[in-house]
């Protein structure tokens, strides 16, 4: 575990000021400004009940900042999963760096997420990309 995805995760605590958009039922948009950059976190629907999260980041940042970005791109990912609940949600990344701090977020936040009834499965790798799962292990109460 790196020392950058530790420090990362220790600043978990964001109070991010988050606006929520839709774009139909199949994707939901989570917003947020740090500084000088504006923050897109994207969640996408890719199969039954499964979604896919990405994020951009529309301005270069110092370090700091994107410690202070990456939780709040965690912020949104927790309050995704209080509202929308559901079964599956995919992170991916390409670089190794990314991947550590998915890894660590997911390690660190176990008690959060069996709270809000998911638990993290390993990784899977499909070249170039390693992805990272979290499932839900109770029923939904989402309904579309």
């Amino acid at each position: 575990m790196s020392a950058l995805a530790e420090a990362i995760i220790a600043a978990f605590d964001s109070n991010a000021e988050i606006t929520w958009a839709t774009a139909g039922m199949d994707q939901a948009i989570a917003r947020f400004d740090v500084i000088n950059a504006r923050v897109e976190v994207t969640f996408t629907v890719t199969g039954p009940k499964e979604w896919r999260v990405g994020f951009d980041v529309t301005s270069h940042t110092s370090v700091p900042e994107s410690i202070r970005i990456l939780s709040g791109v965690f912020q949104a990912v927790h309050e995704f999963l209080e509202i929308r609940q559901p079964e599956r949600l995919v992170f991916a990344a390409k670089a190794e760096s990314m991947g550590q701090i998915y890894e660590t977020y997911l390690a660190k936040k176990d008690t959060a997420l069996r709270e809000l009834n998911y638990r993290a499965i390993p990784p899977t790798k499909a070249s170039p990309f390693v992805e990272f799962t979290i499932v839900k292990t109770a029923p939904s109460v989402w309904r579309d």
